[in-house]
């Protein structure tokens, strides 16, 4: 099984919209892991948006950089979570074409990272539920007396 794999734009863009508060913006989704963590590419360099920690990181300037650690065994066993992905192999639990492997229930909400609560969801959908987790987690909550209006068009003005 490959630990790398890309996925039709498609299925990026609607699993990332559940990440828009981070700032994606100039990044381009390239390849997930197995466990839906996502390579982006943008004009700084490679990018790892981390699904369990709910963090995005500049990690590489080129994709030489990027291949060599993730080549390594340290990066294999940190970045691609290889070893859980062969153990979860071995209880019959692999990924289909469109699919990625997620913890249920989410580490985010007191799962376990092991191969025993892995199971494959179709990538976009992996992305729009860890999205969604990390958002309720970091992000700001609006308000609720702001009753559907977007605090984009929400202003206090002192009286």
């Amino acid at each position: 099984m490959e630990h790398l794999r890309p996925f039709a734009p498609r299925a990026f863009q609607y699993g990332l919209a559940a990440w828009s508060w981070l700032d994606l913006a100039g990044m381009t989704p390239r390849l997930a892991t197995v466990f839906g963590d996502v390579l982006l590419e943008s004009l700084e360099g490679w990018w790892f948006l981390d699904t369990v920690e709910g963090s995005l990181e500049l990690r590489w300037p080129t994709a030489v950089e990027l291949t060599a650690e993730l080549d390594s065994p340290a990066g294999r066993q940190d970045l691609l979570l290889e070893d859980l992905v062969v153990e979860a192999a071995a209880h019959g639990v692999s990924p289909g074409p469109d699919e990625v492997l997620t913890f249920m229930p989410h580490p985010v909400l007191g799962g376990r990272l092991s191969a025993a609560s892995a199971v494959p969801v179709r990538l976009e959908l992996a992305l729009r539920m860890t999205g969604e987790l990390h958002r309720q987690r970091f992000a700001p909550a609006p308000s609720p007396l702001l009753l559907g209006h977007s605090l984009q068009h929400a202003t206090l003005a002192p009286r």
